[in-house]
């Protein structure tokens, strides 16, 4: 994908059960510009991958379809199968990296042109739960499995912002395609999030696609929220 201007390099995050919620934060991204929103399992459990799909086709968006698929192969492959089945396809689909090698290479073949996105570590986890459950620190973790994306000929990845850098530094993963979740603006809460940075920082990084959600849709007045983020990174990529 070809360098994005500031205004698309935000994925704006539908994160909510209800439709009439789901439709609101659709329609401000497209008044916003926005070129991308990204829908998960919150809105999927409750509705349909079908409904993610004709609503990001309804508001002219793209979109990715943030299944987090963990889960033997075979299965995997069955899920995103379904989802390239829809009319309206995403950009991309996420898994979690730890499902394997084979379960990242299966799943990468069945959709084709659509991305893979592999999940790292969660953003929510912190540095001492990681070396709890994997006994080494986390930007370690990451890039094993990075690695292991790149090995399995995934084409993209998803971290924190404070490992794109490693991510995008290391001649072995530079080229994965980094969808980064965790940015807020150095005034923004942080939320449940824990491994967080600025979407300045994460973009001067080389990450390709910010998802942000609260910043914007929990603002008093979300179009403006989005306008001074676009501000932000376009004066990260001038910089």
């Amino acid at each position: 994908m070809a360098e994005l201007p500031a205004r698309e390099r935000i994925i704006l995050a539908i994160d909510t059960s209800k439709e009439a919620d789901a439709e609101r934060l659709a329609r401000i991204a497209q008044e916003a510009g926005a070129r991308f929103v990204k829908l998960g399992i919150e809105l999927s459990s409750a509705t349909s991958w079908r409904y993610c799909s004709e609503l990001a086709a309804g508001h002219g968006l793209d979109w990715v379809a943030d299944a987090k698929l963990d889960d033997i192969p075979n299965t995997v492959v069955g899920a995103v199968k379904n989802i390239k089945a829809l009319e309206h396809q995403p950009l991309g689909i996420t898994m979690h990296a730890t499902a394997g090698a084979e379960a990242m290479r299966t799943a990468q073949e069945e959709a084709e042109d659509i991305k893979m996105l592999a999940v790292t570590i969660l953003t929510s986890i912190e540095d001492e739960e990681v070396k709890k459950i994997y006994r080494v620190p986390v930007g370690q973790k990451v890039m094993e499995l990075a690695r292991d994306i790149v090995a399995a000929k995934a084409l993209g990845i998803v971290s924190s912002p404070l490992e794109v850098g490693m991510i995008k530094g290391d001649p072995e993963t530079r080229n994965l395609f980094a969808m980064i979740p965790g940015t807020r603006s150095a005034t923004a809460e942080h939320d449940d999030q824990a491994r967080v940075g600025t979407p300045a920082a994460a973009i001067k990084d080389d990450a390709d696609l910010l998802v942000i959600g609260r910043q914007i849709t929990q603002s008093e007045d979300p179009a403006q929220a989005y306008e001074e983020l676009v501000e932000e990174i376009e004066g990260a990529i001038s910089g």
